[in-house]
């Protein structure tokens, strides 16, 4: 790679991203304060109700299902119709599906009512954070994705990791009705507040383009050939795939860890995963800044590597407190790797092929977790559960230098037009120096 930093820019480090961010980032806040509340509140709700590891385990496979079954065709819904009327209706949606379950659930709460709410709310979140990502370049100066993408993954880890749950754990004391209404509220609030983007959220096109002409399996061809064909998102895909499948594996077995290896108690566990959010609310803050000076895909490959050791150092450590700084400094590199990739994707991919590339994005890295899961039991079993960390982490540090290594120096441009060759994307300057 030529250089460090993207040339011509001038510095991100005080840019104002404008209002119709502003108005995005508000609608996240509010939707991601939403997901906080109800992922902490469903699995409570079946414990108290149906205390069996078998409920709670299918509680979280039906609401993971939908990102299997419709990752792919919402991506091709977000590059047919406006993507701002997409998340606006999945929030209109996740809150009347709470508000509803307000009403019904009142006394009895049979399973499969509380399945049908978590797939329904899946389903929603499946739309929203396809449509969401795919919305941002329109927003945003190109050269300012990484610090958008910083702030709203800040939102993120803040509301829905380390502020929901504990609200919704007090919500919860009082009555799972107050629970249910605030988590609709706070998705309707998101909602109305998505609004603001009216003017420049769209992303329809003067005129149509072939590929809104064609079948929903024609587009599917579509994207999953543009990313295929690709060498960057090919193999930037692939490495998202090996980290959700490291990422599942060793958070399955995080709890074990904790109470087993550390000796913690339930409190000591919610402060270990403390510290892990606090490291990613550092990294979501430092990447864009890294991301000045270092090409994109050097910057995500040291992440996933610096990542890998943070593995293996949780595995080999015996002490609560190494344990916690393991995990803070996994958090900063996770942000390390998430953010370059995320806004080197929008970068490469057109306008009109957004939605399907974030799709399969999604699907690489979400798709692979219910394996990675499975097999951290399996191995730790096999093994033991310390194990399980030393070898997810080996390889994520071979599997990173493995698949990103050949990207080392390549100079593949932005991706072409939709209707042009996909496997000849004509070169346009150095991309992967930007930032």
């Amino acid at each position: 790679m030529a250089s460090a930093a993207r040339p011509g820019t001038r510095s991100t480090r005080h840019v104002d991203l404008g209002r119709p961010f502003r108005w995005l980032w508000a609608s996240t806040a509010g939707s991601n304060a939403g997901d906080g509340i109800t992922r902490t509140l469903l699995p409570l709700l079946v414990v108290a109700h149906h205390p069996d590891p078998a409920a709670v385990a299918g509680l979280t496979t039906v609401n993971m299902l939908p990102w299997l079954l419709f990752a792919l065709p919402a991506g091709v819904l977000a590059d047919r119709v406006d993507r701002r009327r997409i998340v606006l209706v999945s929030n209109i949606i996740r809150a009347a599906a709470l508000l509803g379950a307000m009403l019904v659930l009142v006394d009895d709460r049979p399973l499969s009512l509380l399945y049908a709410l978590a797939f329904v709310l899946g389903i929603a979140e499946t739309f929203a954070d396809t449509a969401a990502p795919a919305m941002l370049p329109r927003l945003v100066d190109e050269r300012h994705l990484e610090r958008a993408n910083g702030r709203l993954l800040t939102a993120q880890i803040v509301l829905n990791e380390m502020i929901g749950p504990p609200v919704a754990g007090l919500l919860v004391g009082l009555t799972a009705a107050a629970a249910l209404a605030t988590g609709g509220v706070l998705y309707a609030l998101a909602a109305l507040l998505l609004l603001g983007l009216a003017p420049l959220g769209r992303t329809g096109r003067d005129t149509p383009q072939a590929g809104a002409r064609a079948g929903v399996l024609r587009d599917l061809r579509g994207g999953l050939g543009f990313v295929l064909h690709h060498r960057v998102l090919r193999l930037t895909m692939a490495a998202s795939a090996l980290y959700g499948l490291v990422f599942s594996a060793t958070f399955s077995m995080l709890v074990l860890l904790s109470e087993d290896t550390l000796g913690l108690s339930e409190t000591g566990y919610g402060l270990l995963l403390t510290a892990g959010s606090l490291g990613a609310v550092a990294g979501s803050w430092l990447a864009p800044r890294a991301a000045d000076r270092l090409p994109a895909v050097r910057l995500a490959r040291w992440s996933l590597v610096a990542s890998g050791i943070a593995y293996v150092g949780l595995g080999l450590g015996r002490h609560p407190a190494w344990a916690a700084l393991a995990l803070a400094v996994n958090g900063v590199f996770m942000m390390g790797w998430n953010i370059p990739v995320m806004s080197l994707r929008q970068r490469l991919t057109p306008e009109d092929l957004q939605g399907r590339v974030m799709s399969v994005a999604r699907l690489c890295s979400w798709g692979t977790m219910p394996l990675g899961a499975t097999f951290g039991g399996l191995l730790a079993e096999v093994l033991s559960v310390p194990a399980v960390f030393v070898a997810c982490g080996v390889a994520l540090i071979v599997g990173a230098l493995a698949l990103l290594a050949p990207l080392r120096g390549d100079r593949t441009a932005p991706a072409p037009p939709s209707d042009a060759p996909p496997s000849e994307p004509p070169p346009h300057g150095d991309v992967l120096n930007k930032g």
